[in-house]
C-alpha cells in the first residue's frame, strides 16, 4: 500500500513541486543549513518523478531568492511513429512568488508561457527546439535579473531589461510565425497523403469484398470509369493544393494546430474524389447532352475530366451551374394567360 501510494504521489507531482524542493535543496547545499536533512533525497525523487512523467529536462534556471524557475522537458515520441509525431517539448514556470514585488517582469513572463504554448502546439522539431529554447534564454534572463537586482533595484527601473527581453521576445514571434508557415503547410500536405490513404482504403473495404463475393467484374468499362474518376479526382485535388503552395496566394491558418491542419487537409483529396465521380456521372447522363467517346477512349475522357474537376473548382462550379440552369429551364412555368401548346 505504501508503495502504491507512493507511486500514485509520484504520477501528480507538479513543477511548482519541483520548484519548492530543489530550493530547499539549494538552500542546504550553499548555507550548509541542517534544517531540512531530508532535502536532497527529496528533490532527487520529486525530481525524477517529474521527469518521468513529462521527459528529460534539456534546460533549467532556478531562482536563489524565492521557489522559483522555469525550465524545457522533452518527452521522446514513440520509435515507431516519429516520422509522423514529433518529440513532445513543454515550457514550466513558477515564479510567482520571485514576481510579487516586480509586475512588469510577471506580465513578461507571462508572455513567455504564451508564445512557449503557440510554439510547442505548431512547430516542429529543429525549428520547435530552437524557438522554445529562445524562449527559455529570455525567461531565465528576466529571472537572473531579479536574482542579481535587490528589492530597491527591482522596484526602481527594471524597464531597461524588460524592454531588452521584450525585444527579443518580439523577435521569437516573428521567428515562429515564419516558420509556422512553412510548417503549417507541410502539416497539411501531410493531411491530405492521409486523405488519400483513408480513399484508398475505404474504396478497397467496398470493392474488394464484392468482387471477390459479389457480382463486380474488372473487366466492366463502367466499373474502370468509376475507379479511374475517383482516383483522378483525389488526385487531381492533391496536385492542384501543391501547386498553390507555390505561390504566396495559399495561406495556412497555422495557429490551429496540429490537429486540424491535418483534418483540413485530409478533407481536400475527398472532395476531389467526389467531384471526379460527380463529373463522370454528370456526363454519363448526358444532362449537358455530351456524347461519350468511343472505345478505349472514354476510360482517358472520364479521367481526364475527373482530374480537371479535382484539380479546379472553377471547373466543377461550371458544371453545377450547366446543371441548374438546364433543370431551371424545364421547370419553367408558361406565363399566365397563355396556352402551354401555342
Amino acid at each position: 500500500m505504501a508503495e502504491r501510494a507512493r507511486r500514485r504521489e509520484a504520477q501528480q507531482v507538479t513543477f511548482p513541486d519541483l520548484a519548492w524542493d530543489h530550493f530547499y535543496w539549494e538552500r542546504e547545499r550553499r548555507l550548509g543549513s541542517s534544517e531540512h536533512p531530508e532535502a536532497a533525497a527529496r528533490y532527487r525523487e520529486t525530481r525524477a518523478a517529474f521527469e518521468a512523467r513529462y521527459g528529460e529536462l534539456l534546460g533549467e534556471y532556478w531562482s536563489i531568492k524565492e521557489p522559483s524557475g522555469v525550465a524545457v522537458t522533452r518527452k521522446p515520441a514513440p520509435l515507431l511513429l516519429r516520422l509522423v509525431i514529433d518529440d513532445r517539448l513543454r515550457f514550466h514556470s513558477a515564479t510567482d512568488w520571485v514576481t510579487r514585488d516586480a509586475p512588469v517582469v510577471a506580465d513578461l513572463l507571462f508572455r513567455c508561457e504564451t508564445v512557449a504554448i503557440r510554439i510547442t502546439e505548431v512547430l516542429r522539431y529543429a525549428s520547435k527546439t530552437i524557438a522554445i529554447r529562445r524562449v527559455l534564454a529570455v525567461a531565465s534572463g528576466l529571472l537572473g535579473f531579479l536574482d542579481r537586482a535587490d528589492d530597491a533595484d527591482v522596484k526602481a527601473d527594471p524597464l531597461p531589461v524588460v524592454r531588452e527581453q521584450s525585444r527579443e521576445l518580439d523577435a521569437i514571434d516573428v521567428y515562429y510565425r515564419r516558420a509556422g508557415s512553412r510548417i503549417g503547410r507541410i502539416l497539411y500536405t501531410w493531411g491530405m497523403v492521409i486523405g488519400l490513404a483513408v480513399l484508398a482504403a475505404l474504396l478497397s473495404a467496398f470493392v474488394v469484398p464484392l468482387w471477390l463475393w459479389g457480382p463486380l467484374d474488372w473487366a466492366d468499362r463502367g466499373l474502370q470509369i468509376f475507379l479511374v474518376s475517383y482516383g483522378a479526382g483525389a488526385i487531381g485535388a492533391f496536385i492542384s493544393v501543391l501547386q498553390r503552395m507555390a505561390t504566396e496566394k495559399f495561406t495556412i491558418h497555422y495557429d490551429l494546430g496540429k490537429r486540424s491542419l491535418y483534418t483540413l487537409g485530409s478533407y481536400r483529396p475527398v472532395l476531389g474524389a467526389v467531384f471526379g465521380v460527380f463529373t463522370y456521372f454528370l456526363l454519363a447522363s448526358h444532362l449537358l447532352q455530351t456524347e461519350d467517346p468511343a472505345g478505349e477512349r472514354a476510360l482517358f475522357f472520364y479521367g481526364a475530366v475527373a482530374f480537371v474537376a479535382g484539380f479546379s473548382e472553377r471547373f466543377t462550379k461550371v458544371l453545377v451551374k450547366g446543371v441548374e440552369e438546364r433543370f431551371g429551364a424545364a421547370g419553367e412555368q408558361p406565363p399566365a394567360g397563355t396556352a402551354a401548346g401555342r
